[in-house]
């Protein structure tokens, strides 16, 4: 065969890159549970945790880089209002 007849070969550039991305323990048990509450599937969520586009808490809330999440958009005494709701349904 002659070299002008051989099919070209793509460049080097062009080629697909192929990578697989595995997390386990506690984070890959929050991308499931993330994946459901956004109906997306646990890999996407884990190549973006891969890529650096997803951030996990690393601990509990408020001893994370998350602490500021709002959990609850409330009034800010409700825990107080809330105790003296208990205290006056059982007589105290």
């Amino acid at each position: 065969m002659s070299p002008q007849s051989e099919p070209a070969q793509p460049s080097r550039m062009e080629q697909p890159i192929v990578a697989s991305v595995t997390v386990s323990g506690t984070d890959a048990a929050l991308l499931r549970e993330l994946a459901v509450v956004l109906g997306r599937t646990p890999e996407a969520l884990a190549l973006e945790y891969a890529a650096g586009t997803l951030k996990l808490p690393a601990g509990t809330v408020g001893e994370s880089e998350f602490a500021d999440w709002a959990l609850f958009d409330g009034p800010h005494d409700l825990a107080e209002r809330a105790g003296q709701d208990l205290a006056h349904g059982f007589g105290l």
